[in-house]
């Protein structure tokens, strides 16, 4: 039990990792970009917002595809397909369903959830960034102000 947690913990450091590259790259994009588009923030936002979008879902499959693979070389399923359907409920705290290999998982299922609680909360977070950095400027120019931003 004690290497499933070690294991465990590693793998959701390796999703951390991800995540953490994924929040770098959306950084980027929209102060580079940003920078640029004063004048059009409504355009920008939406952008943003569909970059983030885009970002995060590849993001979420690759976090997935990590425990997946932990999954598939400890056993779990007999296939990566299988593994990578377990990894998804797991990672979206969906539950078990009909799927007999999360029963196999024992504190990899946990461990899961709990990865993909924390890095949905993370994106959720940097959704509610990308809004507050622009949604103000554009309600001031809609209603007669000037932007600050």
């Amino acid at each position: 039990m004690l290497s499933d947690f070690i294991i465990g913990s590693a793998v959701g450091l390796m999703v951390m990792i991800v995540h953490l590259l994924s929040t770098l790259l959306i950084y980027y994009f929209v102060h580079l970009i940003g920078t640029r588009m004063n004048e059009r923030r409504v355009l920008f936002l939406v952008i943003s917002l569909i970059v983030l979008y885009l970002v995060l879902f590849l993001c979420v499959c690759l976090s997935v595809s990590i425990w997946a693979l932990t999954y598939y070389q400890m056993g779990f399923a007999g296939r990566f397909s299988d593994a990578f359907y377990t990894a998804m409920l797991n990672y979206t705290t969906l539950g078990p369903g009909g799927s007999a290999e999360i029963l196999k998982t024992r504190l990899f299922g946990p461990m899961t959830a709990a990865s993909g609680i924390l890095m949905f909360g993370w994106a959720v977070s940097l959704m509610v960034y990308i809004i507050q950095l622009h949604l103000p400027a554009i309600l001031k120019n809609r209603w007669g102000g000037t932007a600050e931003n």
